[in-house]
This record gives structure tokens, C-alpha cells and sequence, in this order.
């Protein structure tokens, strides 16, 4: 008897979430098929029933996991209150300790950027660009006009992702105050603007 639909896509949610944590936390070159497979439980049959090569599950991945960061998900007590972009900002320089089923991709990925695949590329910037307009529309909300909270939404991820992204490569007793430095700038730069 054949896998139901439901069956199919559960399958598929199981090896994309397996997927989406390992090349956040390794990235696409240190992560293999068979390292996806094991975290997910599954056989590589199974892979192949959902994904052509390891390109196409890495856009998918990205794909789910910006769809299930913590930035992608609406909070209407907060939506379009200042401390709505403060959280959201405390929130993701916090990356050690926040969202560990769900990790956010940018960070952990800036290096996959620049990989030579299109596909690796087009997934970073839809998760890019995914994060940009999100915080755009908050901006939004928050009465700035459209141009400049799409440029000043650019520039906050640009700094969240590259502050993350140093902070992950320095050492632990300067790390907490890095990260401290650098959120007290950026919610400055955003009360200001």
C-alpha cells in the first residue's frame, strides 16, 4: 500500500528540519547526505523521494527555516510597538540560547553565500530578504515611509547577521560584551531613525 500524502509530507518536514539544523550549524560543505539521513532518522530512499540532489534540499531547507525562525512568526501584542523591534533585536543577538529546533540560517550561513552554486546563493538571498521585510514592515508600521524603513531594515540585518557572525568567532569573556555593544548601537540607530 502506498505512503499517504500526510505521510509524505511528514517525511519531508523530518528531513528538512534534520537539513536546515545541520547547515546552519556546519554549513552546505561540511554537511554530507548521509549526516541529514541519520540525523532524520531516515534512508537515503527516502531523500530521493523528495529531493533531487543536495542543492535542491539545501534551498528547501532554507526555505523552511526561514519560514520557522522566530523572526518569521507574527507577535500581535507586540506588532508594530517599539519594543516589537527591540525583542526582535534582543532576540536574535541572543543565538546561543534561542530557538535551538529552529535556528535562523543567516548567520550560521554567511560563508554559504558566496558558494558557487546558484541555488546555494538564491536560497541565502530569499532568507535575506525574508528577514529584510519583516523588519521593514514593522518599521512600517511604526510610521516610517516605506524608503526608509526598507533601508534602514537592510542595514539592521546587515549589522544583526555580521554581529552574530563575529560574535560566534571570538572568544567567550569578550563575546557577551560584543554582543551587549552592539545591540545597545543598533536599537539606538532604530530609536533614532
Amino acid at each position: 500500500m502506498p505512503y499517504t500524502t500526510k505521510h509524505k509530507e511528514q517525511t519531508r518536514q523530518r528531513i528538512l528540519l534534520a537539513a536546515a539544523k545541520l547547515f546552519c550549524s556546519r554549513g552546505f560543505d561540511r554537511v554530507t547526505l548521509t549526516q541529514i539521513m541519520q540525523k532524520a532518522n531516515m534512508t537515503h530512499g527516502a531523500f530521493y523521494s523528495h529531493f533531487s540532489g543536495k542543492s535542491s534540499l539545501y534551498e528547501a531547507a532554507m526555505q523552511f527555516a526561514a519560514s520557522h525562525a522566530f523572526w518569521a512568526r507574527d507577535d500581535k501584542r507586540t506588532e508594530g510597538k517599539e519594543t516589537h523591534l527591540k525583542a526582535l533585536v534582543t532576540r536574535y543577538l541572543s543565538w546561543s540560547k534561542t530557538d535551538q529546533d529552529h535556528p535562523s540560517p543567516l548567520e550560521f550561513l554567511v560563508t554559504d553565500a558566496a558558494h558557487k552554486e546558484e541555488k546555494v546563493r538564491q536560497a541565502y538571498q530569499a532568507c535575506f530578504d525574508s528577514l529584510v521585510e519583516r523588519l521593514a514592515n514593522i518599521l512600517k508600521k511604526n510610521g516610517k515611509p516605506r524608503k526608509n524603513a526598507e533601508e534602514l531594515a537592510e542595514e539592521t540585518v546587515v549589522s544583526l547577521v555580521g554581529t552574530v557572525s563575529i560574535a560566534r568567532s571570538i572568544s567567550q569573556p569578550l563575546q557577551s560584551d560584543f554582543l551587549k555593544r552592539a545591540h545597545n548601537r543598533i536599537v539606538s540607530r532604530l530609536k533614532a531613525s
